[in-house]
C-alpha cells in the first residue's frame, strides 16, 4: 500500500482480494471518493503498487508480481486525476534470472534534474535499479546491494531535493540471523550516514556490510527486519526495526543517527506475528514514521487478542516515549500503517489494513484511513 498527498488530493495504491491494481482518490473539499483499476496481477500482496508523483503532478503507478516477469508502469493524462491514463509500459532490465521483479521504489531527486531512480529486488534476489532522465530516457539497470542466494530487504526516503536514505537487511530474517544497514546516495555516490563515501554509483554492487551497521544480529543472535526509514528535517535519518527473539515475541526499535552514531531506543513489544500457523513467523503488525516529523511512530501491536494501532511521539530522540491508541481493538486486526507522504495533518493522514490478514495470497482485508 502507498499512500501520496501531492498538494489537493490523496491518492492510494493497493492489490486487492482479485489481484487487480488498483489507485483511489480523496478529494478534502468535496468528500468525493474514486477508485479505478490500472492492471492486474494474481492474489498476492507483494504486488503491491507505488506511486510517483511527478514534477507536473501527474501520477505514475508502478507495479509488478511476486518475483514477477515485468515491471510495468503507466501515467495518468492530467495532473491529480486518476479518471485517464496513458499505456502501459515496461521497464527494460538486461539482469535477467527467473526472479523477476518485486517491490517498486520510485524516488525523484530535483538537484538531478529531476532524475528519477527507480529501485527493486531483482532477478537474483540482489536489489537492483535504474533512472531515468527528464526526457523520458531509461538507463540500463545495475545491481546495488547483492548478497548471493539471500534477499536483502529495502527501505526508501529521500530530503526531496539530492539525497536518497536507504535502510535495508541483509537476507531474509526466516533464512538467516540478519542486520540492519544504512547508507545514503548523493552526488553520484553511495555515502555513510556522516557524509564519507563508500563507493561510487557506477562502481556497484556493494555487499550490505560496506555500509553503515544500525543493529548488528552478529552480537545479539537474534534476527531483525526493517519497516521505515526518513531523513526528516533536521538531516539525520531515523530507522524503526523489528526484531524477532521468538516467532511470538516480536520487538519494536528506533534508531536514530545522532551525528556520530548509530543508536537504537527500544519502542515496544509488538507481539507474535500476523500470519499464525504459516511459514511466516517474522511478519509483524507494523510500524511507519511520520516522514514530516520521524519523532512520531506508527505501529500496530496486539492488545486483548487483536492488533491495535498505536501514535508514539519522542521529545528526545528516542530515550523517552508518550503514546495512545489511534485505532482501537474491535474483532478484527488493525495492521501495516502508513502515514501519507506529503500530509499536512488533514484527512487521510494515516490508513492501515482492517481485517484478517492470514497469508499473503489469502489476505481478507480493507484499506481503513483516518479522516
Amino acid at each position: 500500500m502507498t499512500v501520496v498527498a501531492p498538494r489537493e488530493r490523496t491518492f492510494v495504491g493497493w492489490i486487492d482480494w482479485n489481484g487487480r491494481i488498483r489507485v483511489g482518490a480523496y478529494n478534502p473539499h468535496t468528500g468525493a471518493r474514486t477508485t479505478v483499476t490500472v492492471g492486474v496481477l494474481s492474489r498476492d500482496d507483494h504486488g503491491s503498487p507505488a506511486i510517483l508523483v511527478e514534477p507536473d503532478k501527474r501520477l505514475t503507478i508502478f507495479w509488478a508480481g511476486h518475483d514477477g516477469g515485468a515491471m510495468y508502469y503507466r501515467t495518468s493524462r492530467r495532473p491529480e486525476d486518476i479518471h485517464a491514463w496513458g499505456p502501459v509500459h515496461l521497464v527494460s532490465s538486461q539482469l535477467r534470472d527467473y526472479l523477476g521483479f518485486t517491490y517498486p521504489n520510485p524516488v525523484i531527486l530535483p538537484a538531478e534534474h529531476n532524475r528519477l531512480y527507480l529501485f527493486w529486488r531483482g532477478a537474483n534476489w540482489s536489489q537492483d535499479f535504474t533512472t531515468r532522465d527528464v526526457d523520458g530516457r531509461w538507463g540500463q539497470a545495475r545491481s546495488l546491494i547483492t548478497n548471493l542466494g539471500e534477499r536483502p530487504y529495502v527501505k526508501v526516503d529521500s530530503n526531496g531535493r539530492d539525497t536518497i536514505a536507504l535502510a535495508f537487511t541483509d537476507a531474509h530474517p526466516g533464512d538467516a540471523v540478519t542486520s540492519i544497514f544504512y547508507m545514503t546516495l548523493r552526488g553520484g555516490w553511495l555515502r555513510h550516514a556522516d557524509g564519507n563515501a563508500i563507493v561510487a554509483l557506477n562502481s556497484t554492487p556493494i555487499a550490505a556490510r560496506s555500509a553503515d551497521t544500525v543493529y548488528d544480529a552478529d552480537a545479539t543472535g537474534v534476527p531483525a527486519w526493517v519497516w521505515d526509514v526518513a531523513i526528516g528535517r533536521t538531516g539525520h535519518p531515523v530507522i524503526v526495526y523489528a526484531t524477532f527473539p521468538s516467532p511470538s515475541h516480536h520487538i519494536y526499535w528506533y534508531a536514530r543517527w545522532t551525528g556520530r552514531a548509530w543508536v537504537s531506543h527500544l519502542l515496544t513489544v509488538g507481539g507474535p506475528t500476523v500470519s499464525p500457523g504459516t511459514l511466516e513467523t517474522e511478519y509483524s503488525g507494523g510500524l511507519a514514521l511520520d516522514h514530516t516529523d520521524p519523532a512520531t511512530v506508527y505501529l500496530s501491536r496486539k492488545v486483548r487478542g487483536w492488533f491495535q494501532i498505536e501514535r508514539w511521539t519522542t521529545p528526545d530522540g528516542g530515550h523517552r516515549w508518550v503514546h495512545r491508541t489511534v485505532v482501537r481493538t474491535n474483532g478484527a486486526d488493525n495492521i501495516r500503517p502508513v502515514v501519507t507522504r506529503g500530509s499536512r495533518g488533514g484527512p487521510i493522514s494515516l490508513s492501515w489494513l482492517h481485517g484478517h490478514y492470514g497469508f499473503y495470497t489469502t489476505y481478507r482485508t480493507s484499506v481503513d484511513s483516518l479522516g
